[in-house]
């Protein structure tokens, strides 16, 4: 299963990502270095970054689109923290807090993309 977020920059959003959801940005092989660099294209520029699940069963992707997001989103990501360090992570790699409501923070990712985000018990 794939999940994919439109975005403005996917490899700088990816980073923000990957340590939200605790998964790994999928690495470069030499084929996939070479098939960017014939598009003119490098990981840094990639318009469609993989993050992977630690199991492998699901794939969140981001994927660069030329429009701005304009309204609060159809589907969202829920996580669960890990502990107040994570949170202070996402914030640090730019999160906003959107609001709170029952043990659940709703936050906004660097490009505004909403996601909610549960307290640890």
């Amino acid at each position: 299963m794939e999940i994919v977020l439109d975005c403005g920059h996917a490899s700088e959003l990816a980073r923000f990502w990957a340590a939200a959801l605790g998964w790994q940005i999928r690495p470069y092989d030499e084929a996939e270095v070479a098939r960017l660099a014939a598009l003119g294209l490098t990981p840094q520029s990639d318009p469609t970054v993989a993050i992977d699940s630690p199991d492998g069963s699901l794939v969140f992707f981001l994927q660069q689109v030329p429009e701005t997001k304009r309204v609060k989103n159809r589907m969202h990501v829920d996580i669960r923290l890990r502990d107040q360090d994570h949170l202070d992570e996402l914030m640090r790699l730019g999160a906003t807090v959107v609001s709170e409501h029952d043990g659940w923070r709703v936050l906004a990712d660097p490009e505004g993309n909403e996601f909610c985000a549960k307290q640890p018990e």
